[in-house]
């Protein structure tokens, strides 16, 4: 649940409306993956003192709604074109204080020739041929295809506002060593391989001091893809970022990466941080401001600030923090990406701001974090920091952005408070690993539906009956189609049909496969399945399955049935009911075998983990129709004076039949323990001295308008 704290004073926000000259409706790239980081390549002194190549692959592919171009040389003169993808990259340390980038200003992939694979999350792929990126196909490229140098050009060549490059008199056009005369400015690529195999291993890639690795993690890599004309309302996924090992071998370096790249910036790996991003408001790029705010210490709070230039153009020539008068400042510092400290930012207190101020050979230039610190006195709180833009154009020359200021000025603030609760799963199961473990022969379990949707699991009074009908001509690993004589509802659906499986369990129209030996990530995973005993049996060994039909049961008995692996019969019983009752009903089961797993899911479903049905069954538990989360409150914005906004309740039940929305001015403390009403794991935080706002759960998101009075106290 979540409180709001009065507005005290209305702040002024600056227009995030952004135009953009050369946006085409329907382009949306979307960098999926990276695939793959090395650290291998380095150059320069003996260890530690040289410096190290490293190298980030990625995947991407078309998730918008029109073919993007993808073209790099003209087949009638020639020249190169700038109508494809630019893939830029970099490397950040997390030194515990900050978030500092470690790579140089490394060059950027031309990636000039699409693919078009099939797989890949936006698929199906559309490919008809051709110089374009098709809807739906993808592009893959590893470690080696992003650190070929024949395709590295620098950052500082291309728009990353526009995603356009000029060919003419680029490095590409000029050649390294250069070509020289008219052959350098004639827009055909001069760069051959013939120069790149003259190349040390590390140049043009990300270029990383090693004195900067031998500290130690976490790191961070990103890769971030440019497109021409994408607009900028698409292009959230255009970064993803991924924390990387990097450790010294005794020889060589040795890299890999860890966990699962995320989408956006390696400042979102920052804990603690809070991050925002705007634009100049007409014509150019965003910059991401994450900030940090720690102590007070001896009665200074600790401002830390990391600033990325996503894809502005015209670049960033200051950073200005707004500040208190008389506000005592100290501590004060600054990091760049290179390691020449005759071009760092100057710094000035001006009094009612800070500043650092940038000389004009060292712009904040895009693909670039920066990081401005200082202690101070006074506490935070909301408010704007600046950034002047070091060139001329288009939009207006200061681009601010939230943040947490020490400015002095008191200000509305959204702060969560207590946790959420009213989670629900939609499946149970347990896994007997150890087959000696079983404990559910000669009992009965029923799963009655409830108001949810979903089950109610509790213990059976139904008795194991004789199976005396219809045996099924199943074998090992086999399936077969059971009609039904009545239309049975489940948690997502009906079904006129079962899918009999031969390895103990049974699905409501669509088939599970027929594994035998039990897994959970397929259990959850895979389509909705009922299990009393998944198992690797094999009928064949005089063992029967068997269904008795009727118009108002239909029974499937497992009977005697001979374990893979092990010995001993198994005897259990499914009993499906019009109402849409299921009873597993248990004779005598065996302790052999391999694994077990006895549970319901209704298909897609998040594990909770694995439950002692023996305990869990007799005191009984409440199964939703699908998992749901725990009920969240949030609110759209800062409660501002006199403005409106959203409280908006995220995560609402299925079938939930009312809600209401309770504001509070004051906080209860302690918080009150609901459980006394039978809201188990929740808590009331608010004195309920508000207005109340009920609002209609037929969704899984509901939103309250919230008029803040106009009046201060």
């Amino acid at each position: 649940m979540r409180t709001l704290t009065p507005a005290l004073l209305a702040v002024t926000l600056s227009s995030s409306l952004l135009a953009q000259s050369n946006a085409i409706p329907g382009v949306d790239v979307r960098l999926h993956e990276l695939a793959g980081f090395t650290a291998a390549n380095r150059r320069g002194p003996a260890f530690p003192n040289g410096e190290v190549g490293c190298v980030v692959g990625h995947s991407f592919c078309n998730a918008g709604t029109t073919n993007v171009p993808w073209d790099s040389t003209d087949d009638v003169t020639g020249r190169m074109l700038d109508t494809y993808p630019k893939i830029a990259f970099l490397l950040a340390r997390d030194t515990g204080d900050r978030i500092i980038q470690i790579s140089g200003r490394s060059f950027a992939k031309h990636s000039g020739t699409p693919f078009n694979f099939s797989s890949g999350p936006c698929a199906p792929c559309t490919s008809a041929g051709g110089p374009f990126f098709y809807v739906g196909c993808s592009d893959t490229y590893g470690t080696g295809f992003n650190g070929s140098q024949i395709s590295l050009g620098p950052t500082t060549e291309i728009n990353p506002w526009l995603g356009t490059f000029d060919t003419v008199g680029s490095y590409f056009d000029r050649g390294d060593p250069s070509v020289g005369g008219a052959a350098a400015m004639d827009g055909v690529k001069s760069l051959s391989f013939t120069m790149t195999q003259t190349f040390d291993s590390v140049k043009n890639r990300m270029e990383v001091q090693e004195s900067d690795l031998t500290p130690g993690g976490p790191f961070y890599t990103q890769a971030h893809v440019v497109i021409q004309g994408e607009p900028v309302a698409n292009r959230g996924n255009n970064i993803r970022s991924q924390e990387v090992s990097i450790n010294w071998g005794g020889v060589s370096w040795n890299s890999s990466m860890i966990g699962n790249s995320v989408e956006g910036s390696v400042l979102t790996h920052w804990n603690g941080a809070t991050l925002a991003e705007n634009g100049n408001g007409n014509d150019d790029g965003r910059f991401l401001v994450a900030v940090k705010v720690t102590g007070p210490v001896g009665g200074m709070y600790h401002y830390e600030y990391a600033v990325h230039n996503l894809d502005n153009s015209r670049a960033g020539a200051t950073f200005r923090v707004p500040l208190a008068a008389g506000a005592a400042v100290g501590g004060v510092g600054f990091h760049d990406i290179d390691q020449d400290g005759s071009n760092d930012w100057a710094f000035a207190n001006l009094g009612n701001e800070i500043v650092w101020s940038a000389p004009a050979s060292n712009p904040h230039e895009w693909n670039t974090i920066l990081n401005f610190w200082f202690d101070c006195d006074e506490a935070p709180s909301f408010g704007q920091v600046g950034i002047d833009q070091a060139r001329p154009g288009p939009g207006g020359m200061t681009v601010l952005v939230d943040s947490q200021v020490p400015s002095g000025i008191p200000t509305a603030t959204v702060t969560s408070i207590g946790s959420g609760c009213g989670d629900c799963t939609g499946s149970f199961y347990e896994l007997f690993s150890d087959p000696t473990t079983f404990d559910l022969g000669d009992t009965a379990i029923q799963l009655v539906p409830n108001a949810t949707g979903g089950y109610d699991v509790k213990p059976s009074g139904l008795a194991y009956v004789f199976p005396n009908g219809t045996d099924l001509p199943l074998g090992i690993n086999a399936e077969t189609n059971v009609g039904l004589p009545f239309s049975l509802p489940y948690p997502g659906g009906t079904t006129t049909n079962l899918v009999v499986c031969s390895n103990g369990f049974i699905s409501p129209a669509a088939s599970n496969g027929t594994n035998g030996f039990p897994s959970t990530a397929e259990f959850h995973n895979g389509a909705a399945r009922w299990a009393a005993s998944w198992h690797n049996y094999d009928p064949a060994l005089n063992g029967r399955i068997n269904v008795m039909s009727s118009p108002t049961e239909v029974r499937v008995s497992f009977r005697n049935l001979f374990p893979s692996f092990g010995s001993g019969r198994d005897n259990f019983q499914y009993v499906f009911l019009p109402d849409g009752t299921v009873h597993y009903i248990y004779r005598n089961m065996t302790a052999a075998g391999f694994n077990k797993l006895a549970g319901w899911t209704p298909g897609n479903s998040t594990d909770a983990g694995s439950i002692d049905l023996s305990t869990a069954v007799p005191t009984q538990f409440r199964l939703c129709q699908t998992d749901v989360d725990n009920l969240a409150l949030s609110a759209s914005d800062r409660p501002v004076l006199g403005t409106t906004i959203q409280l908006v309740t995220d995560q609402i039940a299925p079938n939930s039949t009312s809600g209401v929305v309770m504001v509070s001015f004051t906080q209860t403390t302690p918080a009150i323990d609901l459980s006394i009403i039978g809201m188990e794991g929740c808590f009331l935080h608010g004195a309920g001295n508000g207005p109340t706002y009920p609002f209609n759960p037929a969704s899984p998101s509901a939103s309250i308008a919230f008029l803040v009075p106009n009046v201060a106290g």
